[in-house]
């Protein structure tokens, strides 16, 4: 079925669960194949590489040109070091590289766990966005990340993964509590 702006769209609200969850698996495949992702001919039905993204979610809808993914309704994304959930998410660029995750959630949920890195990055908020090339994260609205034993609470912040570094406040008070090892 169409929906705006020329995009193929799912409403899984028609569908059981169980189509629903063929119908988000069917949409992933499709985008991995015209990705090159997963062979059809000579390779098992999915071969999972190590930086592909599995995505769960009640719909999915890609646009016409590939430049992007929607899934919403309880939505988890996950690759190799890390992992998305959220109420609703864009993905920008290929699913197998994406540019850009930008998601909505009551709280999002976003950890990342670097295999040199013993503790992981957790970051919630109401909207967050991660771009996996910069390692960048933005939160926004009821931010709070947590890294090892510091705790950051603001309505917005900017954390550097490959730093281990923050940048918190734009409009609100800025919470820092640290705890030792």
């Amino acid at each position: 079925m169409k929906g705006a702006a020329g995009e193929a769209h799912y409403d899984g609200q028609r569908a059981g669960a169980a189509q629903l969850r063929r119908a988000c698996i069917v949409t992933i495949i499709v985008v991995l194949l015209g990705s090159g992702v997963v062979a059809a001919d000579d390779q098992p039905p999915l071969r999972v590489l190590e930086d592909t993204v599995f995505v769960r979610a009640a719909q999915a809808r890609q646009a016409d040109d590939a430049s992007s993914l929607t899934v919403s309704g309880d939505v988890y994304l996950r690759s190799g070091a890390w992992s998305v959930q959220a109420d609703r998410a864009v993905i920008s660029g290929h699913l197998r590289d994406p540019d850009l995750i930008d998601v909505t959630g009551a709280p999002a949920h976003i950890r990342v766990q670097e295999a040199d890195d013993d503790e992981p990055f957790e970051g919630f908020s109401q909207r967050l966005q991660f771009d996996p090339r910069a390692d960048i994260v933005r939160l926004e609205g009821a931010a709070r990340v947590e890294k090892g034993g510091r705790s950051v609470s603001s309505e917005s912040i900017r954390y550097l993964l490959d730093r281990d570094t923050f940048a918190a406040g734009a409009g609100g008070r800025v919470r820092v509590v640290t705890t030792p090892h």
